[in-house]
Order: C-alpha cells, then structure tokens, then sequence
C-alpha cells in the first residue's frame, strides 16, 4: 500500500481519456506523447529502437510515404513493443507516474514555424495525398519558379486559414493546435520540452535510462527535411497576426515560451538549388503517389478474388455431399438460369 505521505500524480488526470498519439515503455519506464511537425519522426525512431520494434515490419508498409524512415508512420499495429496507453492495462496504467520514476514527456514548437514546415512538407512539395484531397483550392501552392512564387503562395494560405474554414483539413494533426495533441491539461508530464531544447531532452533521457539500467545510444535519425529554411520575410505582419491568433491556445498553454526574435530563421535568400529541390521532391511524390493507388487497387483486386475463391470452396463442400439426384436437380436449375441469362440467338 501507497504510504499516504509519498506524493503520487497520476499520468492522466481523473475522468481524461487516454491519448492515442502515445507510447508506453514499460521496461524503460517512458511514456511519450506525440506531436506532429515537431521531431516526431526522428523520436518515433528512437522509441522503436529503445524496445527492439522490428524495423522491416515498419519499411513493409503501403502508403504514400516519401521515404523509409517516413514509415515510422504507418499504421499503429506494426509496434508491437510500446502501446498506446488506451490499451495499457488499466491496473498498470493506474502505477505510472512521474513520481515512481517514470520519465513522461512530449515536445512542442513555435506554431509560426510549426505551420511553415507542414504547409512545406504537406503541400508546396505536393504530397501524394494532399494533392488528391486539395489541388482544387484556391489556397494550394503552385509549382514554384522562383522565391516570390513561394513566399506568395504560403501567404495566400495564411490569409485563406483552411485549417480552420476547410472541414477535411480541420481535423488533420499536422495542421491542429498542439494543445489537441499535448494534452496540457490532463497528461501529467514531467517535462513538456521546446523543439530548441533537444539537447536538453537527450541528457535528461539518459540520466533517466541510467537510473533504470537501460542507457544506450540514442538513434534519432533526422527525417523529414524541408528542402526550405524559413525566411524572416514569411513572417510579416500580416502572417505573424494570423498565425498568432489562429494558434492562440497553443500561446495560452505555454506562455511566454516563444519569442519572434528567438526564431531560428535563415536571412539567406532561397537559392536556385533549394527551389529546385521543392521540384524534385514534387515530380518524386507524383511517382510515389502512383505507385501507392496501383498497390492499394491490387490489393483490392486481390482481396476480392479471394472472397471469390472462398466462396467457391464453400460451395464446392456443400455440394460434394448432394445425393445424386438432388445434385442433378441443382445442375439442371442452373443450366436453366444460365440460358436465360444469355437468352435467344446467344450463339
């Protein structure tokens, strides 16, 4: 029994639901909370590797994913390893706490920048499936020529805020507040890490990975990299306003963690190199996107054939035990039903 002068904080508050963007290392004690557009890539690497999640199951997947270490985002029953803490057991969940050793934590990002890099990596290099759903809009990029194409595209969907007025793209998480996906205030963290403060989160991981006997070298490879740094000049006025108010719960639950003139921005010009990379990685995805629909049509195509193939195994069992004159009665029905299908002068 919990002696009662030991102080105990649950990891969910009392009555909140169990994210689903989450990860449980039961022998590592870890708990980590995902958050789109800010590392997630890089440490659901490092998650997979800590508990020996086999790699290959994740390289397998279908999808549209523009490289390999991109499929670390495919479905969730290829982690067999670390589960969600929805499917925990609740007696065992009901034990984890920042206060028996367990080390919980999720990582957020300046929403100005946040918002630069999924526009970049979701749209201005065309992935597959955005393309599908928004190239009608108004608001989707163009294939850029030149720096002015670019900076006037991302600041016709700032002003546009489909992420709010577009149903389908209100409830994508690349797009939504962090606060949808952190949970400040039912997931009782032992530290909510800034994007700038990774050096800190990989030192206090391993002083908590010693503490528990599992220290080891941290795989956080870095993975999905925009092939544009943002400019001071995305961040004008106009953009700065929507942006800040678009976002205004993400400022509310972390107050005073962003400072426009602490952005790690770039004062060099986009290049010809890095404007043609935008190109390449768009001509690249149209492939990828190909290649993904003819897969997903075969599997289809597949799947149906054997629902064909199985019920033609069922009817061949249910009619191996016919009597003879019964299995004549069947062939003689069918033979008939087969002639008026065709119908007269069918030859």
């Amino acid at each position: 029994m919990r002696q009662c002068c030991v102080p105990f904080t649950p990891l969910l508050a009392p009555g909140s639901w169990p994210p689903g963007n989450s990860w449980v290392l039961p022998d590592h004690k870890i708990v980590y909370i995902s958050t789109t557009k800010v590392a997630c890539s890089s440490l659901r690497w490092m998650i997979a590797d800590l508990v020996g999640e086999d790699f290959s199951a994740f390289y397998r997947a279908p999808g549209d994913h523009q490289t390999r270490l991109m499929t670390i985002h495919t479905r969730r029953d290829s982690w067999q390893h670390s589960p969600q803490i929805k499917n925990y057991p609740p007696e065992a969940r009901a034990r984890i706490s920042r206060d028996d050793g367990w080390f919980i934590f999720a990582v957020v990002r300046d929403p100005w920048t946040r918002l630069f890099s999924a526009w970049q990596s979701k749209m201005l290099v065309r992935h597959a499936s955005y393309v599908e759903h928004y190239q009608q809009q108004p608001w989707f990029p163009r294939v850029p020529t030149t720096a002015e194409d670019v900076l006037a595209d991302w600041r016709r969907f700032v002003r546009a805020t489909p992420w709010e007025t577009n149903r389908q793209l209100s409830q994508d998480p690349h797009f939504m507040p962090q606060v949808e996906s952190v949970h400040p205030d039912t997931v009782n963290y032992s530290r909510v890490y800034d994007l700038t403060a990774m050096d800190e989160l990989t030192s206090d991981l391993h002083t908590h990975l010693k503490g528990v006997g599992r220290d080891q070298e941290l795989y956080l490879p870095r993975a999905n990299e925009s092939p544009l740094r943002m400019t001071r000049e995305c961040l004008d006025p106009g953009t700065v306003q929507v942006v800040s108010a678009a976002y205004k719960a993400d400022f509310a639950a972390f107050p005073g963690r962003w400072n426009l003139n602490e952005l790690r921005l770039t004062d060099r010009p986009w290049t010809r190199d890095g404007l043609d990379a935008v190109a390449y990685h768009g001509v690249a995805n149209e492939r990828i996107g190909d290649l993904s629909r003819e897969l997903y049509a075969t599997r289809g195509a597949l799947r149906a054939e054997l629902r064909r193939t199985r019920a033609l195994k069922h009817e061949i069992r249910r009619t191996r035990w016919l009597p003879g004159a019964a299995l004549g009665q069947l062939r003689r029905v069918r033979a008939a039903a087969q002639a008026r299908r065709e119908g007269p002068g069918a030859d």
